[in-house]
Order: C-alpha cells, then structure tokens, then sequence
C-alpha cells in the first residue's frame, strides 16, 4: 500500500530565513510555489531534496511554543534525511563553518550509522544520516541499495515521541503495515522503535512522551507527514477495514494529486497521497 515518504511538512515564521538556510545553506532546491486556492496568498514553497522527496515550508508560522520538540513532548520529535557517503565530510564541514556543529568530525553510532545533528532558524532539529552497510536499517532492506549515490538521497526517518507504545505499534504495524526492525533500550528499559516503511526510509517511535504539545494551526514547526501510496483510494479503502481513522476522503488536489488524510493514536496528522504524473512533484523528479 505505502511505498514510501514523500514529504515532511513545516510551517515557518519567515520564509526568507527558511529558506536561506534549507536551499543557501543545506543546498536543498526550490523546485515549485502554491498559492492558497481561496486568497491567492503565498502558501508553500516546495524544496527538492532528491527525486521523488520534498520538504514542504508553509508560510504564516508563529512562534507560540517554548521548544519545538522535547523527549517529553507527544507527537514529533525531529526528522532526518540520508547523504551519501562523498557528500558527508563536506556536509559536516560547512555546518561547523556555520556554527552549527561543535567539531567538523562525523561520527559513528552505536548502529553503524554516521549521523550529524543540527537546528533550524524555528528550532527544529534536522539530522543527517550516512547508512553504514551492517545497519539494523540496511539488514531491513528488501531489496538494493545504492549506497553510490552521492548528495542528498532521501527522507530517513520521521520521529515521533508516544505515550502509548503499544497503541503506536498497533496503528504504525498492523493497520499502515511498516515492520519493525529494531529496538533500542536505555538503562535496561526500551527507549525506541525503529519501523521500515520502504527500503532506506523508517519511523522512530520514541517511549516516554507525557506532555501534550499544545499548537495552533498557525503554530510554527511540524505540520504532517506525507506517505506516498500507489493507490490512494486503494488504500483508503484497506485502512477502513482495518478500522483506521479516515478524517478526509481520497480527493484531487489543486496539485493534481490525489490526498487523503488519517491520524495515528496521538492525534498526529498523516496525509496519503498518490502523485499525479502532470504534478509538479513528477516534473520536479524526471
């Protein structure tokens, strides 16, 4: 049913901040502009990561919470996305040259994976990941993976703090169907799951989040997850029986895509979408 990630959705509080920091700075592309179908307003502005990935900013953020994310918070923690193996040290080199990072030195995890950490001008934090080969993530892998490819390859992972691990996996498992590949505890108690949604892309389920994350639809920060769907209304339908929440039927989008939107356990917003192949998200990745 769902076949990948296609986009993480932010709302920022000053889009010329965002995006000289997600397209000068990272070296995302802007790829293509929305306008609200009702004012005409500037709405989104759609950055490439690589084909078939996006990152979503939506303008009118404000800045009406404390912290962005916290462990204790319920719902998103952070987001990654995968670099390739050329692209790493140099990555590495130009966030330390913007005081970013506190060393230029990438480091290896307990997971074999190479990762770097950093925040947005909102306070999100960003992390990018250089799959090891030995990984739990790469052992997960269905199929090849081009560990050659070079530059920004991908959506990683999404993370998400829980209070209900079990309600999660139950929603995240059973009824979306990711599979769980791992497991990591601290202090002899586990801390996180990590699901496969497709191959090179994940879900971070965190335990121990108590505290609801008050926002307002204008709140800036994290907006929704997008998984992409080979067949929107297909999988409406096969997550009806399932007993998923459907909140908004399959329709066409003003970007000719075909959407439809659930939400997990913890109320987080999931939007379905099956990409059109005259959408700017196609012409973007040909």
């Amino acid at each position: 049913m769902i076949i990948g990630v296609a986009h993480n959705a932010i709302k920022v509080s000053d889009m010329e901040k965002a995006l000289a920091f997600y397209c000068d700075l990272i070296g995302f592309e802007k790829a293509f502009a929305f306008s609200h179908p009702e004012t005409d307003a500037p709405w989104i502005v759609y950055l490439k990561i690589c084909n078939n990935a996006f990152l979503e900013l939506f303008y009118g953020g404000s800045k009406d919470r404390e912290k962005p994310y916290d462990a204790n918070l319920i719902g998103y923690h952070h987001w990654c996305v995968t670099v390739g193996a050329d692209t790493m040290p140099a990555l590495a080199q130009k966030l330390f040259d913007a005081k970013l990072l506190q060393s230029p030195e990438v480091r290896t995890g307990r997971d074999g994976n190479a990762s770097l950490w950093i925040h947005d001008p909102d306070g999100n934090a960003l992390e990018f990941v250089l799959y090891g080969e030995q990984s739990p993530h790469m052992k997960s892998n269905k199929g090849f993976y081009d560990f050659t490819k070079k530059g920004y390859t991908g959506i990683a992972h999404l993370a998400y703090g829980t209070s209900d691990m079990d309600k999660a996996m139950d929603f995240y498992c059973n009824v979306l169907g990711f599979e769980k590949t791992h497991s990591i505890e601290r202090d002899g108690k586990l801390w996180l799951n990590y699901l496969r949604i497709s191959d090179g892309s994940y879900m971070e389920l965190y335990t121990g989040a108590t505290e609801p994350m008050n926002t307002t639809r204008g709140s800036a920060g994290h907006g929704h997850m997008c998984l992409e769907c080979d067949d929107t209304a297909k999988t409406v339908e096969e997550l009806r029986l399932k007993g998923a929440p459907i909140d908004v039927e399959p329709k066409q989008g003003s970007d000719l895509n075909t959407q439809a939107w659930i939400h997990d356990p913890d109320g987080n917003k999931i939007e379905l979408m099956t990409i059109h192949p005259d959408s700017e998200q196609a012409k973007a990745s040909r």
